[in-house]
């Protein structure tokens, strides 16, 4: 072997271990804010164990256990805020974080610059989540992140508290310019379906289905956020249909009609203008369930309950699979909130004059954040 071959071998390996050695930056990010969402988030191995995501988890630590054991893998972190720190209400995450620069330092040290997407999951009844959700969101919005929330909700059984903090912070997620995806927590603990195996997908596990579904579709954000920002609408919900069998349902439009049964919020499909449809499917129905079949069946379902503005069918996601099971999520948008907002600031009355009355919050800004959800 000639002296040359030697030195451009040995050049390729050193260029080769180089290349290796570059730090690589996940481009997508989940992040979960709060203690029951972290719940959920950590039980899914297809987000945890997935290198390409940028994953941490904002929450009460206890003490000892500053991380969770499944939180110790690379770009999988906790940020702990202390048990014992007041974390009933958003004012007191507030003045906590104001007091504790490593949290915000913390933060900011994540490459959050270097990312085209995130998706944030919070429990907005949580102080932690309800206060640090619009915070992540204004620093995502300086980095020019397209990012999208999963915005869990209280139940309407849940006292004045919850209803309190949840109000406050989509509000100002709103005004922050946040597009949240509105899940009630009492909807997505009583869902009952199947996944694609067949299997028995009980609770809020179905929100790990979801995620793991929009993670799977690269493009989610930015298609999601485009039509998003090109009607100025900010508040969605989901409906899904999960391991959807299409022998046992006999056709696509009884699968849509489906969605309908364990909708993750109640609200008044009339008045809807917008819808975003991801659908996963078997690569051998890839003829039968093609983008254009799948938009003509949704739009001839949904011209006999409303007149939407836009609906946006992405090109499905085809998998390996033998069986005939579909997973579709329409994120529809657009809905009156009124009725839904105003029966939580009745409910959260008390707790606002207590806000007023020791200088967290003035009516007028109350009345103003109201405004927002309403209009």
């Amino acid at each position: 072997m000639s002296a040359e071959k030697v030195t451009l071998d040995l050049n390729a390996s050193i260029q080769k271990h180089i290349s290796m050695l570059k730090p690589m930056f996940p481009q997508r990010a989940i992040i979960s804010i709060g203690d029951y969402s972290s719940q959920i988030l950590l039980k899914s191995a297809d987000i945890n164990e997935n290198e390409e995501l940028l994953k941490f988890f904002v929450q009460k630590t206890k003490q000892g256990k500053s991380k969770s054991k499944k939180t110790t893998k690379e770009n999988n972190e906790t940020i702990g805020i202390d048990e014992k720190a007041d974390t009933h209400y958003w004012f007191n995450v507030q003045k906590y974080i104001a007091e504790h620069d490593a949290i915000v330092e913390k933060l900011k040290s994540k490459p959050i610059d270097e990312l085209y997407g995130a998706i944030m999951v919070a429990s907005l009844w949580e102080g932690v989540g309800s206060a640090l959700l619009p915070d992540l969101t204004a620093r995502f919005q300086e980095g020019n992140v397209n990012s999208v929330a999963f915005a869990i909700v209280p139940s309407h059984l849940q006292p004045a508290d919850a209803q309190f903090n949840t109000l406050w912070s989509m509000a100002k997620c709103m005004t922050n310019g946040l597009t949240q995806i509105l899940i009630e927590r009492e909807a997505l603990e009583n869902y009952v379906g199947v996944d694609r195996k067949g299997s028995v997908l009980k609770g809020n596990r179905v929100l790990n289905y979801v995620i793991e579904l929009a993670l799977e579709k690269e493009e989610f954000n930015q298609e999601f956020l485009e039509l998003s920002k090109s009607f100025n609408l900010k508040m969605f919900t989901a409906l899904v249909a999960t391991g959807a069998s299409l022998k046992i349902y006999g056709s696509f439009k009884n699968i849509l009609d489906s969605t309908l049964i364990r909708p993750f919020i109640q609200f008044d499909m009339s008045t809807a203008t917008m819808l975003y449809v991801l659908v996963r499917a078997p690569r051998h129905l890839k003829e039968k369930l093609s983008q254009s079949q799948i938009e003509f069946w949704v739009e001839e379902w949904f011209n006999e309950k409303t007149s939407l503005k836009s609906v946006h069918v992405s090109e499905p996601i085809y998998v390996e699979d033998l069986s005939d099971r579909i997973d579709l999520i329409l994120f529809v948008g657009g809905f009156d909130l009124a009725e839904m907002v105003e029966s939580a600031d009745k409910k959260a009355k008390e707790i606002k004059v207590y806000a007023e009355k020791n200088g967290y919050i003035k009516e007028k800004e109350w009345q103003d954040l109201i405004k927002v959800l309403t209009d």
